[in-house]
């Protein structure tokens, strides 16, 4: 007491106590990552780190002593060492040391072998050993938390996990992670995978002196105080981290969540949710590493800053302490179980009955109020509450149902249980940040944005059986809105959305005086999709509809462009619609493909138009006229004053259909960028931006070509119109021959214009099937071929082949040398493609750098084994680009019909999944199935 009271004085008077100019420190040799001795005998890890850093700041000399672990506090009694410089704080540690204050808190675990089935928590560890080091804060730990456990002592952790690699124990206590210099490391993670252990508590880290030496601590204390908290969270991130390289995304994974998130027995990290990050890297070129771990064991190193993001968290007030949600992943549905020896029909018979369910679940509040005489018992894994019905010990337990089912299927006992009819919860499921990163929260949104409708419904299917149902697949019909989002649109009955008079075919008023166009019936599948009302409000003047957006008579804007000056009154959906410009002149005009290398133009375009400034500072040698409207600028080109009108595809397309513009045609440029389209948000609404962006994740390539295929009808008509034409046959009756040869020579022109719009439809309806850059056919016109060819293969009983191909180093290229190298790339290698199969065959582009080749007509699989290898030959030789040469391999994937899938989904899912085992075994090589 008296000591205590010394100290007190001091740390209350505020004298600093200077440290020594010399202190020996007593560590650890094993205990990594916090304290050991490296390859070169050198002393390392975090707490080696810490003290380091007082060395520095302080300008005083350390000497580490290493020793084994028990050996350690030994010299701390002998007065070998000055102080310990890593300890776990304990009773009978604070009653025979002076303790500092925690600098670190560390895990406690036991680390269970991977075949040691249904070990949940500790008191499921009492039938087997467990090892421990002796004089560690395990075994007290142990003690306060399972007392009647049997544990095996040894003098250091190498014996500890020699003897579990020999058999001779199944579980051993350690921290976070087992240490790498281990010479069995290898061996000892595959059979004592981390997330098989059991966490036992939270160990507080701190140092320790002998207790005659209070000054000594006073002073350390002191030293301490002043070390930054930024430094001891870049500790934490270097030694404790799975993955230290500071560019690459730490997320973790709560396991035992199939199909959502787990791990494999072979160690391999799978699911629902991780494939949908694993797609969110693919599309952000950013890195990311899988951490593996329970529940609350990733949460609390989502805090602590030793993982970016947790991979999946149901919604849930108390878990969320302290974090943020990054983006509404998913949606799970959970109902109520219960052992199928008993017949339930009616949740009214289970008055009084215990009620088993998960503790990260949201609706607890719900279960009590539609069941108010039940009892509620929480439970850490859905194992444990399965077998508590089947052996009585509950009435039932409420939890996922594909969680569940999936669990009793992997058992052979999907009889055991039966659900309850009327019990049935929803549950939204985020991914989780810490609160204070908000540029991750940013990056992940955009991620996410890039990822379609389609896409997530082809993973969802990847592991979802058909009788399972789904999240995304419910899409298509009706959004699943949150219930907080439901209800804030509920509140809002009326969204007013801003849009043109006079934008045809994209917005404008119809004779009915009525809005229409493409944004109105874009917003017209929003509604039947997020049951939502929301009203298109049509204005003639772009600037008075901004400015009574900026003061909140519009709650939306179509058609906006993102720039920085609106993002202060503005936020910005996902882009919904992609607009192609496209010049129209007239048919003997001076056109370039490349508007760059176009001699001086004039060039008419509608002031309005937010791409006006880029045009004129890109291309300064070309006149750009500002206009009202399309009309007064092809009005401009009729007449000479302009040589070309720049607007979109589809206004143009409607444009020219006029009688007055007969001597007008398009020209499509290859170097302008496309007009993507996006829904501005007021800034107050934050919530409606991710109720919108979810409807317009529906919106897939299917809803945008009925669209286009409303609004871009360029059939061309013969002549004029039959009263017109009438007329005409009778004024032409009655002419002389000198004037019927004229009108010949009239129709002569007006039939090559007639074939000039034709070219110009077919090269539109061209866009809409293939690749800008590639000119491959894309996606949607893929499938519609595959369909095809999938028919016409059954009915005559043949074989064809899908090749799915992803390229392996265009990253890299595309990241060293830019876009415009990356492009010239792609152009390339569509190119030897295309060499390498029939003209019968397709070659399509898949997005990014995924390539999908169909072959028809095969008489055995071999053939596509002679495709694939004469590519794998071809991109043996490097590529010659403009800046560089460059070498690009190629993972392929081949997937045979009928024996790997008989629907095109199917087939492609097979041949992605064949893809990617390619890339994990090594890359620039092809696999069949079998």
């Amino acid at each position: 007491m008296l000591v205590t009271g010394c100290i007190a004085q001091a740390q209350s008077s505020g004298v600093p106590s200077p440290l020594p100019a010399s202190i020996k420190i007593g560590i650890s040799n094993d205990t990594y990552p916090y304290m050991f001795v490296d390859e070169k005998g050198q002393a390392a890890g975090l707490v080696v780190d810490y003290w380091q850093e007082i060395a520095r700041q302080h300008d005083i000399e350390v000497e580490f002593i290493a020793a084994d672990w028990a050996e350690t506090l030994t010299m701390l009694d002998a007065g070998h060492i000055d102080l310990h410089g890593g300890l776990g704080r304990t009773t009978e540690r604070e009653e025979r040391y002076l303790l500092g204050q925690n600098y670190l808190d560390i895990f406690s675990n036991v680390f269970v072998h991977r075949d040691l089935a249904g070990v949940y928590n500790l008191a499921d560890l009492k039938p087997h050993l467990v090892g421990v080091v002796e004089s560690s804060t395990h075994i007290d730990s142990l003690k306060e938390r399972q007392s009647d456990l049997v544990l095996k002592r040894y003098a250091s952790v190498s014996q500890m996990y020699d003897s579990a690699l020999k058999g001779e124990i199944k579980a051993f206590t350690g921290l976070d992670r087992l240490p790498p210099r281990y010479a069995h490391y290898p061996e000892l993670m595959s059979f004592y995978p981390v997330y098989k252990k059991v966490p036992i508590r939270k160990i507080e880290l701190t140092f320790a002196v002998r207790r005659e030496h209070p000054q000594l601590l006073q002073a350390l204390m002191q030293a301490a105080d002043q070390m930054a908290v930024s430094f001891r969270d870049q500790l934490e991130r270097k030694w404790l981290s799975v993955d230290t390289n500071p560019d690459t995304l730490l997320i973790g994974v709560s396991i035992g969540n199939q199909p959502y998130m787990d791990v494999s027995s072979i160690g391999d990290v799978q699911g629902i949710f991780v494939d949908l990050w694993r797609l969110w890297s693919e599309k952000t070129g950013v890195a990311i590493s899988f951490v593996p771990n329970q529940s609350e064991d990733s949460l609390a190193y989502l805090r602590k800053g030793r993982i970016d993001v947790q991979m999946a968290q149901i919604e849930n007030a108390e878990k969320f302490t302290g974090l943020k949600p990054a983006y509404h992943l998913y949606n799970i549905y959970s109902s109520l179980f219960y052992n199928s020896q008993f017949d339930l029909s009616d949740p009214e018979q289970l008055n009084k009955a215990t009620i088993g369910l998960l503790h990260t679940a949201n609706f607890r509040a719900r279960l009590q109020q539609q069941l108010p005489t039940v009892q509620l018992q929480v439970f850490d894994t859905v194992e444990q509450m399965i077998e508590a019905v089947l052996k009585k010990q509950l009435t039932g337990f409420v939890a996922s149902d594909v969680i569940v089912k999936r669990r009793l299927a992997q058992n052979n006992s999907l009889q055991s249980l039966k659900l309850l009819p009327g019990i049935r919860y929803e549950s939204a499921v985020y991914s989780l940040i810490r609160l204070d990163d908000q540029p991750l929260y940013q990056s992940i949104q955009r991620g996410f944005a890039q990822i379609s409708l389609d896409e997530m419904v082809e993973i969802e299917k990847r592991w979802l059986g058909k009788e399972e149902g789904g999240y995304f697949q419910t899409f298509r019909d009706k959004v699943p809105l949150t219930q907080a989002e439901r209800q804030w649109l509920n509140q809002h009955q009326q969204i007013r959305v801003g849009v043109m008079s006079n934008w045809r075919p994209v917005e404008f008023v119809n004779e009915k005086g009525e809005p229409a166009g493409i944004t109105t019936d874009v917003l017209n599948l929003l509604n039947q999709r997020l049951e939502s009302q929301f009203v298109p409000t049509p204005y003639s003047d772009w600037e008075l509809l901004l400015d009574d957006f900026k003061a909140g008579k519009l709650q939306m804007v179509a058609n906006i462009s993102d720039v920085p000056e609106r993002r202060s009154f503005s936020a910005f959906s996902t882009d919904y619609w992609t607009l192609q410009w496209i010049m129209v002149g007239k048919h003997d005009a001076q056109f370039d493909a490349k508007v760059a290398q176009m001699q001086a133009q004039r060039i008419a375009i509608m002031r309005e138009y937010q791409f006006v400034k880029q045009l004129k500072q890109d291309f300064p040698q070309h006149k750009i006229i500002e206009v009202d409207n399309l009309d007064q600028g092809l009005d401009m080109v009729v007449s000479g004053q302009a040589d070309f009108v720049l607007d979109t595809v589809v206004s143009s397309g409607i444009a020219l259909r006029d009688p007055r513009y007969v001597n007008l045609r398009a020209f499509v440029p290859t170097d302008l960028p496309v007009y993507p389209s996006y829904f501005g948000v007021h800034k107050d609404l934050p919530e409606l931006l991710v109720i919108l962006n979810k409807g317009i994740k529906t919106i897939n390539d299917a809803d945008r070509k009925s669209l286009l295929d409303k609004w871009l009808n360029l059939e061309i008509k013969q002549g004029l119109d039959q009263s017109r034409v009438f007329i005409l046959v009778l004024q032409i009756a009655g002419l002389s021959l000198v004037v019927i040869t004229g009108f010949l020579i009239w129709n002569f022109s007006l039939r090559r214009e007639v074939n000039l719009r034709r070219k110009v439809e077919e090269k539109m309806r061209f866009m809409v099937g293939h690749d800008d850059l590639t000119q491959l056919p894309n996606r949607s016109l893929l499938i519609e071929r595959l369909q095809t060819a999938l028919h016409q293969h059954a009915r005559h009983n043949e074989m064809l082949a899908l090749m799915f191909i992803d390229l392996d180093g265009f990253k890299q290229v595309n990241d060293q040398y830019g876009h415009d190298v990356g492009d010239e790339m792609l152009v390339k290698l569509s190119a030897i493609l295309s060499h390498c199969v029939r003209k019968t065959d397709t070659v399509a582009r898949f997005g990014g750098d995924e390539f999908v080749i169909l072959l028809t007509g095969l008489v055995d699989k071999d053939d596509a084994a002679i495709v694939a290898e004469k590519i794998l030959l071809y991109l043996q030789e490097p590529l010659n680009l403009s800046v560089c040469q460059a070498s690009v391999g190629a993972s392929i994937g081949i997937a045979i019909y009928p024996h790997d899938g008989t629907d095109a989904t199917g087939l492609l899912k097979s041949a992605d999944k064949l893809m990617y085992q390619v890339k994990q075994q090594g890359k620039s090589q092809y696999r069949f199935s079998r």
